[in-house]
């Protein structure tokens, strides 16, 4: 679910293309001074953005020996250590995007801090924005969200009904409603079984579990931005979860 993407980002992204494109043609990879000639980049960039690359586990430099990439690059999904935008993560992996809005509401949180929802930084009473939403490749929908974001905008439900767009991404609509710029995310992974509503959200005509992922946004003062729970069914190949883990020893 990303946000504006800064320039680093964005050279990280095009040495990605690069690679894969000559992976696939078996063309030896391009040195640091190539690969800043093909970006348009300086080299001090494209040297931060190796040192990136290899930090997430996409590439692996010794000294004295080209740079070798991960052998999976072009197979690989969605990131579960990046958090992106569904429809960026959907377009990107060349499918066509879309979401839905099932529900959108303001209240307030009227549970316990150990009930349920679990949202243990929202006392009861606290004004929120809940929306739910659904998210398809090519027409197929695979992914749903129920967030809920804090609401410190003193404006009435009324107002900001008709000025907040909930299709937005959660990250954004936390910035408008609490003022909250996210910097990371606590993710718990877990499985549900779905419930009848969730099912035919989703479009689902028998019952099914489905990955569920509680993720907590919170800002550089650990503020809470949103909680959400996530959950998936089988996505399309290109948007499996994928986890690329560096090997350490000793």
């Amino acid at each position: 679910m990303a946000r504006g993407r800064s320039d680093a980002e964005h050279l990280v992204d095009v040495l990605i293309g690069i690679w894969k494109s000559v992976d696939q043609e078996r063309r030896p990879m391009p040195s640091e001074p190539q690969l800043a000639a093909l970006t348009g980049a300086s080299r001090t960039s494209v040297r931060e953005a190796l040192i990136r690359l290899e930090e997430r586990g996409y590439i692996h430099r010794s000294h004295g020996a080209r740079t070798v990439i991960h052998s999976h690059l072009d197979q690989l999904g969605t990131r579960v250590d990046q958090q992106r935008d569904h429809l960026d993560a959907i377009a990107r992996a060349g499918y066509e995007p879309s979401v839905s809005v099932v529900s959108a509401s303001f209240g307030v949180v009227e549970r316990s801090p150990d009930g349920p929802e679990q949202f243990h930084d929202l006392p009861i009473g606290t004004r929120v924005l809940r929306t739910r939403k659904v998210w398809s490749a090519d027409g197929h929908p695979y992914v749903m969200a129920d967030d809920v974001i804090p609401v410190t905008d003193t404006r009435s439900a009324a107002t900001l009904e008709a000025d907040i767009d909930p299709s937005l991404p959660v990250f954004d609509l936390a910035e408008r409603l609490n003022g909250v710029a996210v910097a990371w995310e606590t993710v718990w992974f877990g499985s549900s079984m779905l419930a009848d509503d969730e099912q035919q959200a989703l479009g689902l005509e028998a019952t099914a579990s489905a990955l569920q992922l509680t993720y907590c946004g919170l800002g550089p003062a650990r503020e809470v931005a949103y909680w959400c729970r996530e959950v998936q069914t089988p996505a399309p190949a290109q948007l499996r979860n994928v986890l690329v883990r560096r090997v350490t020893r000793g």
